[in-house]
């Protein structure tokens, strides 16, 4: 099967991106036990300007860490979630020209394994994670498709909206 290989070009920041440096980044599909897929809910201000979108669990690749292990310590940290990979999805490329960088999203469909509320994340995260919910695929790309939302948030949704298709798609859940 061949995996996802995209790019979102931003159109909504205008500034010219000039050598733009390249971000390797994990992201999950997490799916619980009835196939409902965890979003976080971004909200708050920041660099973006107003922030109010859903967006899945994940974040940067360390130095000298695989994907794989980079992706069971990012939901750890982020939502005290212990996981199971089930298939590569892909990449997308997302462009942010406010910070001269292309973050290169690196999608994994996984299983919840175990929950807790303990997590660790970053003082920036905390001003912006307002809570973990818990949606229906079919259900979070009628969200993503009719929620048009601010600036970042939009490109995000898009984001997210090519990766739940491409399950669809290929009948992965």
């Amino acid at each position: 099967m061949r995996k996802i290989n995209d790019i979102i070009k931003d159109t909504y920041y205008k500034k010219e991106m000039n050598n733009p440096a390249l971000r390797i980044a994990v992201r999950a599909i997490l799916l619980d036990d009835n196939d409902n897929i965890a979003y976080l809910h971004i909200k708050g201000e920041d660099k973006f300007g107003k922030r109010d979108h859903l967006e899945s669990p994940g974040g940067g690749v360390d130095e000298n860490e695989t994907l794989e292990e980079a992706l069971k310590r990012e939901l750890l940290e982020e939502l005290g979630a212990k996981i199971e990979i089930l298939n590569e999805i892909g990449y997308i490329d997302i462009e942010y020209s406010l910070l001269n960088r292309i973050d290169r999203e690196n999608y994994f469909l996984c299983r919840l394994k175990s929950l807790t509320n303990e997590t660790h994340l970053l003082a920036y995260e905390k001003t912006l994670f307002d809570g973990l919910k818990w949606i229906q695929i079919n259900d979070a790309i009628s969200f993503f498709k009719t929620n048009k939302n601010h600036l970042v948030g939009n490109m995000i949704h898009e984001r997210e909206m090519k990766v739940l298709q491409y399950i669809l798609d290929n009948n992965l859940v």
